[in-house]
């Protein structure tokens, strides 16, 4: 292969709104990838777009922090799609960390607040309405041999768990044809 670098370019469709002034940060192994503050009381629709350069054969875990300046009933933060290298990640593989005024979540009753968990931690998919981190994880490579000595060199816990891990390629042609842009 002629590019021995795996420089990908990222586009991720968003929306969000709030009733507050909120910011949105993106960070790809814990270095910050793009940040913007939004005005509330407006709704967002906008396509973040940066390149990163990944290491061949690794698991990487892309977050998004969602944060506002004050805690309000009307706040939303919706990822459309997250295609690295024209390949799509599965948006219904994430790990959510909401933050929840305790305050407030102290004075629901039992029904409210299994409520509220089942849509927090079950039936969230792409769409979050609290403050928190959102992360996603995916191994990057040239090509499906990558794939193969990643499961020879690692011990991962997911392959214990039987959950299926995003891959993406240089070699798009190395990944299944439902995880491609069209």
């Amino acid at each position: 292969m002629t590019n021995s670098k795996l420089i990908f370019k990222h586009e991720i469709p968003i929306e969000l709104s709030a009733e507050c002034n909120v910011s949105l940060e993106v960070l790809i192994n814990g270095k910050l990838m793009w940040k913007k503050n939004y005005d509330g009381n407006v709704k967002h629709n906008e396509v973040i777009a940066f390149e990163n350069e990944y290491t061949d054969a690794k698991k990487n875990k892309l977050t998004f922090l969602f944060s506002g300046n004050k805690e309000v009933e009307k706040k939303h933060f919706k990822i459309s799609q997250i295609a690295i290298n024209k390949q799509i990640l599965n948006l219904y593989n994430a790990e959510y960390f909401p933050v929840i005024n305790q305050e407030w979540w102290q004075q629901l009753n039992s029904d409210e607040k299994a409520q509220h968990q089942e849509t927090i931690y079950g039936k969230t998919g792409s769409e979050y309405g609290w403050y928190g981190e959102i992360n996603f994880y995916y191994c990057a490579g040239f090509d499906y041999r990558s794939h193969l000595r990643y499961n020879q060199d690692t011990t991962d816990e997911t392959k214990l768990l039987g959950e299926k891990i995003n891959w993406v390629y240089l070699d798009q042609s190395s990944n299944q044809i439902h995880n491609k842009i069209k």
